[in-house]
């Protein structure tokens, strides 16, 4: 269990992506962004960072500060509400910006893998939220 630092919550979202990433990989049997003999020169490199590294730090820009004040909410229902929120905002804009389909599995995925980590690092953290109002 981490305690919910800005540092670890940036570090959970990192590793959503790459979780994420080696499961879609899996899932569709494509391998291609592990094929590192194709970074030839500068261009080639910077075009796999933005493939790869995209996604991960907009996610860290956009919500590692609401996930980090989330974590501070003392109430399990404001907690609940804001997360839920926020994982919403996470499927839709992964969703706008790699399909325009209303139904984006790869979006679903990657909120439960958001929903698992956040329990798995925090969960001493949340558990204390909803003891206290029980």
């Amino acid at each position: 269990m981490l305690k919910p630092t800005f540092l670890n919550i940036c570090f959970s979202i990192f590793l959503k992506y790459l979780i994420f990433y080696l499961l879609l990989m899996a899932i569709n049997n494509e391998f291609k962004l592990l094929q590192f003999s194709n970074i030839r020169n500068g261009q080639d490199l910077f075009y796999y960072l933005w493939l790869v590294l995209f996604f991960p730090i907009v996610d860290i820009i956009l919500f590692s500060i609401p996930v980090y004040f989330s974590l501070k909410i003392k109430t399990a229902i404001g907690f609940s509400l804001v997360i839920g929120l926020i994982l919403f905002l996470e499927y839709s804009i992964y969703a706008y910006f790699t399909s325009q389909k209303t139904f984006n599995k790869d979006a679903l995925i990657k909120t439960f893998i958001s929903i698992i980590l956040l329990l798995l690092f925090f969960y001493k953290h949340i558990a204390l939220k909803f003891k206290i109002n029980n």
